[in-house]
């Protein structure tokens, strides 16, 4: 397999579920592998941008600018290697690599947090979040944890991968008529298809 080229995460406001947007952080041009976590920076902005998709707060309220380590952009590129082997597995009904399996149940460990009570004063108490890991690494492992929900639950019958030519996205067939990851995908399928029956009639 080609050396991924390296991108920025390009912001295309999908809806897919948080593991299958993960997933998707690898994606392909023109056949080539094209990398959208190249960098510890790459990582903080997809992080920040996919917020709201997260089961709970994985991240600190604000624009804070996350201090993304090189190591735990290596753990985040494994976790999504990982879960895009797993959906693949399911999506083929097909027995999983046991080491994916084990990887993605480390990572989901790491998200343990509990409500403390914050009563400084005689005003109203109030709840706060404790993490017992970093907001970065805390985030990577709510991926992993919503990842074990998706692919156990009934949504992850409706997994699927996107049949468009040179495409290597998944997406979630929340439509029955829904057959690819975009749009674009859909009419460059469209055009495949017209192409081939073309060439086919004049080899005839």
């Amino acid at each position: 397999m080609a050396k991924p080229r390296v991108m920025g995460s390009d912001g295309r406001g999908r809806s897919e579920p948080l593991p299958v947007e993960f997933a998707n952080t690898l994606s392909a041009d023109r056949g080539a592998p094209v990398e959208g976590l190249g960098t510890p920076a790459d990582l903080g902005a997809w992080l920040r941008r996919h917020r709201s998709l997260f089961p709970e707060p994985g991240l600190p309220p604000g624009d804070t600018v996350l201090r993304v380590s090189e190591q735990q952009l290596c753990h985040a590129r494994d976790l999504r290697d990982s879960a895009r082997r797993l959906i693949e597995a399911r999506i083929e009904r097909r027995a999983p690599d046991p080491w994916d399996v084990a990887h993605v149940n480390r990572a989901s460990g790491m998200c343990q947090s509990w409500p403390v009570l914050v009563w400084p004063d005689a005003r109203t108490p109030g709840a706060e979040l404790f993490r017992t890991a970093d907001a970065v690494t805390h985030s990577l492992g709510l991926i992993a944890r919503s990842l074990v929900l998706l692919l156990t639950g009934s949504q992850g019958a409706l997994l699927r991968s996107c049949q468009a030519p040179g495409c290597v996205l998944f997406f979630y067939r929340h439509h029955p008529r829904r057959a690819w990851c975009s749009s674009g995908c859909g009419n460059r399928a469209r055009v495949a298809r017209h192409q081939a029956r073309h060439r086919g009639g004049h080899g005839k």
